[in-house]
């Protein structure tokens, strides 16, 4: 994988893991109130301002937590505004220096976090807020450069609004013609039209695919397509404009002889309010099933012994735990490990039963269990004593906008008849927080809550060895 895709898919993440409240577009930001900025920050604007290619900038810093004796915790926010007719490179290069010069602006007793803004062009001033042709923010992120300059070339290809990792086009035909110029520069990004009747997501860190978004744009030139969401982890989604058999009927027959070149992809046909009214593979052409494995452990690592005369373990056994969450474009992680707190070997067969509980204590409704890739079977894990076994978690991201009761444990029933166990999932590094009622006194880290919501689909590993660096 070339060092540019894999960059890209780190600012994928990195923007995703970006404090929305920092963000204040250019023309909006108000004038910062000098003796509330540090001194090297705010002496670092004039520097930056005199880079080549810079228009403006401003710095904004907020404390979010005031420690007399250990210093405060805060943000600091750069918004910087770039000239438009730049080349990528020469945008890249301002880029670099901005980062650069701002990073290096020493706040000591601080615990900082800083975020990058860039902007260019002419702000669309119709909204709440101006929105740019061209915005690119980084949470201290050193490849702010490769960013910008991505961000530039997507713009300058034909772009309505650009960033380093998504773009949007007016119109189908220069969705297509923006879709195969990335594809042909090896750019990992998200693709819509701007009224949202077509999108493309790579879903997994992959290069844009060009033949997943013609396959949108066709679909949504299909009578009673509203829009077409492409995806290169879950296929094809169409929403329909009404739910009438008919129409449903017609889109399946189109897709079921519609012929698409390279791996099999599914579709989903919704209907307005978002029901799943069909389900089948474009061009009737299905994947084969898989055979059924164990999963395997990467190359190099020295399977644990299979001691066949170790005892399935118990709940006394094991002591189960969370690792913190994870995340990536549209998708979120986790992991439960069970240690082996006894003097001897045991055996664990099978998947831990979980169940995702509200601030309330009860339990998200319609969750699905899934297993987590197709084929994949529970096998023998046999777990020295002190060494600890892991099953993954997977789900899609689901919205909190409207649905605050998100999940804030989970109980864990790690093997058959074990006590059901209840876990606070926690993010290592923020502020420490009392642990909760009936919690270990010894937890650390902040409360991390979970957008596992009622319907949610949860894909579960079973049991296996536990291998550094596996979350």
């Amino acid at each position: 994988m070339s060092r540019r895709v894999v960059l890209g898919w780190v600012a994928l993440v990195a923007v995703g893991l970006v404090a929305i409240g920092l963000w204040r577009p250019w023309d909006t930001v108000p004038n910062t109130v000098p003796n509330t900025v540090p001194g090297a920050l705010r002496e670092a604007v004039g520097p930056i301002e005199s880079i080549p290619g810079v228009v403006g900038a401003e710095v904004r810093y907020d404390v979010l937590h005031h420690d007399a004796k250990d210093g405060d915790t805060a943000v600091a926010g750069l918004e910087v505004r770039l000239e438009e007719d730049l080349t990528p490179q020469e945008a890249g290069r301002a880029a670099g220096q901005v980062s650069a010069l701002f990073t290096a602006a020493p706040v000591p007793g601080v615990e900082l976090t800083r975020s990058i803004g860039i902007a260019a062009g002419q702000p669309d001033e119709s909204g709440t807020a101006p929105a740019y042709p061209l915005s690119v923010r980084t949470l201290d992120n050193p490849d702010l450069d490769i960013a910008v300059t991505q961000a530039y070339e997507l713009w300058q290809a034909g772009a309505a609004r650009a960033s380093d990792n998504s773009a949007e086009t007016s119109t189908p035909d220069e969705l297509l013609a923006l879709a195969d110029f990335a594809e042909r520069r090896g750019f990992i990004a998200a693709l819509a039209t701007l009224d949202g009747t077509v999108r493309y997501e790579p879903g997994i860190p992959v290069v844009v695919d060009v033949a997943l978004v013609r396959l949108a744009v066709e679909a949504a030139e299909r009578d009673g397509v509203e829009s077409a969401f492409s995806t290169g982890e879950r296929g094809l989604m169409l929403h329909q404009a009404d739910d009438r058999a008919s129409t449903t009927a017609a889109l399946e027959d189109w897709l079921e002889t519609h012929a698409v070149a390279g791996d099999p992809v599914p579709y989903t046909l919704f209907s307005p309010g978002h029901d799943t009214l069909a389900e089948g593979w474009v061009g009737g052409v299905a994947p084969p099933e898989p055979e059924p494995h164990t999963l395997p452990l990467p190359d190099g690592t020295e399977a644990w012994p299979a001691d066949a005369a170790a005892p399935a373990c118990t709940g006394a056994d094991l002591e189960p735990a969370l690792s913190s969450p994870d995340a990536a474009t549209g998708a979120r992680y986790l992991s439960v490990r069970g240690r082996n707190v006894s003097d001897a070997p045991c055996a664990v067969d099978g998947v831990p039963e979980l169940a995702f509980l509200n601030a309330d204590g009860e339990r998200q409704r319609d969750v699905t269990i899934v297993p987590t890739a197709p084929g994949v079977v529970a096998g023998r894990v046999v777990v020295p004593p002190g060494e600890a076994a892991i099953a993954t978690l997977e789900w899609r991201a689901m919205s909190t906008a409207n649905d605050p009761d998100v999940t804030t444990a989970v109980e864990v029933v790690a093997v058959p008849e074990a006590d059901p166990e209840r876990l606070v999932p926690r993010a290592p590094g923020l502020a420490d927080q009392p642990p909760a009622e009936g919690e270990d006194a010894a937890a650390g880290g902040a409360p991390a809550p979970l957008d596992v919501l009622d319907g949610a689909e949860v894909r579960v590993g079973p049991w296996a060895q536990a291998v550094a660096g596996w979350s």
